[in-house]
C-alpha cells in the first residue's frame, strides 16, 4: 500500500488514449488468452479503460475515484492491475505533475490470436498456466493452421520485383537474406559467434534475427544462464546444421526443472515476491532481536513519513480522500520558508493534527517549524524525539494562542453597543427566575416536613 500511495491517489486524474484500431477478436483474446496470465482484475481494468475511451471525447480527464466505483475495486487493486497491464505490453502510462497529478493511459492493441500463439513468451507461459491439452484446444479454435504441401513452391512477387520509384532503372543490388541480419540483443552475440565457429558451424545460418529473438525469450522464461545457453544451443542444432526450436525448448525445460524442481514457470508479480522475501527476512530478524511493540510501531511510522508527501498525509486523514489545496499550499510555504525537508514536515503535520483536534493553525505550525529549524532537525526520527521532549512546551504555546484568541473575542463583545431595553428585559427575567426558585424551595420544605411528621404520630 505504501508503494501505491507514493505513485497513485484517488483524486489523481487520468486521460485515456487509443492510437490504433483493435483486432476484431480483441475481446476473445483478452478473455481466453491474456486473462490466465494477468488475472481477471487486470483484464477488467483494461476493458473499462477501453469503454471509457469510447464513451468520452479525446483528452477528457476524470479521477481514479470513478474507476474505483465502476470496477468495485480498491485503489491498491487498480494500481496492481495497471502494473500487470504495463508489464504484459497492453498499456503505456505517462504522468504530468501540476496542481493535480494526471496520468495518461495509452491503450496498446492486444495481439491477434495468431500473433499471440506465434509469440514464444506468451504461448509458452499460457501452456504452463492452463495445461498442454487446453492450450492445444485454444490454438486449434482461435488460430487454426493451414499448412501447404512442402512440394508447393512460393512464387509470390516481392515489392521490389514489381515496383520502383525512379524512371531510369539501375542494376539491381545483390539480395541479402533478411534472416541473416543480426539485430541488437541482450544475448552475448560475440561469444555465441566464436563458440559456433569453434564447433565448425556457420553462425549466420543459426544466429538469425528470428532465432535470436526466440532464444532470448525462451532463456528468460526458463532462467537459462549463458553457460547453460551454450549447451541448449548446441543440442538444438540438427544434422542439417539448422536450428531446431523444439529441441532448444525441450533442453531449456530440462535445465529449468533441474534447477527449480517440478513447479513450472509462471507469471508472478515481483512486488509479491519481494514482499514475501522481506517478510521472511523480518521474521528471521525478529528471532535474533525482538524489538518492543512501541519501537516497531515507531519504525513503521518513520518509514511511512519518509515515503509520502504532506499532501498525501492530508488525504489519508480526509474521509473523502481529498486534501484542501489551500492547506497544501500553506504547508509548502512553511516548509520552504523554514528549510524543513519532507519527512520532518510530515511529522509536524501529524503532530499538529493529533494535538489540535485535526485543525491546522498556521501560526502554531510556524512556531514549531521555526523551533525545529533552529534545532537543525533533519530526519523524521529526530522530529519525533524532539516532539516527545518538548510536548509540554508546545502545549503552552497552544494555550497561549488560544487565550489570545479568547481575549480578542471578549474585546469584540465588550465593544458592542447593547440596547437599554435588552438589559431591562434580561434583569426582569433573572428576578422572575429567582422568585420561582424560591417558591419551589418553600414547597419542597413543606412536603419534607409533612413526610417526617407522619412518622412521628403514634400508632393506634
Amino acid at each position: 500500500m505504501n508503494q501505491r500511495m507514493k505513485h497513485l491517489l484517488p483524486n489523481d486524474q487520468c486521460v485515456i488514449m487509443k492510437r490504433t484500431a483493435f483486432f476484431e477478436d480483441a475481446n476473445t483474446v483478452l478473455t481466453l488468452l491474456y486473462q490466465p496470465l494477468i488475472g481477471m482484475k487486470s483484464v477488467a481494468l483494461y476493458q473499462a479503460l477501453w469503454r471509457e475511451n469510447g464513451a468520452r471525447s479525446s483528452q477528457t480527464a476524470f479521477s481514479h475515484h470513478h474507476l474505483m466505483g465502476i470496477l468495485n475495486m480498491s485503489l491498491d487493486e487498480i494500481y496492481e492491475a495497471r502494473q500487470k497491464l504495463e508489464g504484459i505490453g497492453l498499456l503505456k502510462t505517462f504522468k504530468q505533475d501540476e496542481t493535480y497529478r494526471t496520468y495518461y493511459y495509452v491503450l496498446r492493441k492486444p495481439l491477434s490470436s495468431y500473433q499471440f500463439f506465434e509469440n514464444p513468451t506468451l504461448t509458452i507461459l499460457l501452456e504452463h498456466h492452463i495445461g498442454k491439452e487446453a492450450h492445444q484446444t485454444l490454438k486449434q479454435q482461435l488460430a487454426p493452421s493451414q499448412q501447404l504441401n512442402q512440394a508447393i513452391d512460393d512464387v509470390t512477387a516481392h515489392f521490389d520485383d514489381v515496383f520502383t520509384t525512379v524512371k531510369h532503372l539501375r542494376q539491381p543490388a545483390k539480395k541479402t537474406n533478411e534472416e541473416s541480419i543480426v539485430m541488437s540483443s541482450d544475448l552475448p552475440l560475440e561469444w555465441l559467434y566464436k563458440m559456433l565457429t569453434q564447433q565448425q558451424i556457420e553462425p549466420k545460418q543459426i544466429l538469425t534475427k528470428s532465432n535470436l529473438n526466440y532464444m532470448e525469450r525462451v532463456s528468460k522464461i526458463y532462467d537459462v544462464d549463458y553457460l547453460e545457453l551454450e549447451k541448449a544451443l548446441l543440442w538444438a542444432i540438427n544434422e542439417e546444421m539448422s536450428f531446431d526450436r523444439q529441441e532448444f525448448l525441450d533442453m531449456c525445460k530440462d535445465i529449468y526443472y533441474n534447477k527449480h524442481g517440478s513447479v513450472p514457470p509462471r507469471l508472478y508479480a515481483k512486488q509479491d515476491i519481494e514482499a514475501a522475501n522481506n517478510e521472511a527476512q523480518q521474521v528471521e530478524a525478529n528471532h535474533s532481536a525482538q524489538p518492543s511493540k512501541a519501537e516497531s510501531k515507531q519504525n513503521k511510522l518513520i518509514q511511512h513519513f519518509n515515503t509520502i508527501t504532506h499532501r498525501e498525509l492530508l488525504e489519508d486523514y480526509a474521509a473523502s480522500g481529498l486534501a484542501s489545496m489551500k492547506e497544501v499550499d500553506m504547508l509548502t510555504n512553511v516548509m520552504e520558508e523554514h528549510g524543513l525537508n519532507q519527512p520532518v514536515m510530515n511529522v509536524l503535520v501529524h503532530y499538529v493534527l493529533n494535538k489540535n483536534g485535526n485543525k491546522l493553525n498556521r501560526n502554531y505550525i510556524e512556531t514549531i517549524a521555526a523551533h525545529w529549524s533552529r534545532e537543525g532537525i533533519e530526519s523524521a526520527q529526530q522530529a519525533i524525539e524532539l516532539a516527545k521532549q518538548e510536548h509540554k512546551l508546545y502545549q503552552t504555546w497552544q494555550q497561549k494562542k488560544q487565550r489570545q484568541g479568547s481575549k480578542q473575542s471578549n474585546s469584540k463583545k465588550s465593544s458592542e453597543v447593547i440596547p437599554k431595553w435588552f438589559k431591562e428585559q434580561k434583569q426582569k427575567k433573572q428576578s422572575e427566575d429567582q422568585s420561582n426558585n424560591q417558591q419551589e424551595a418553600e414547597t419542597q420544605d413543606e412536603d419534607l416536613a409533612a413526610f417526617f411528621k407522619s412518622f412521628s404520630q403514634p400508632k393506634q
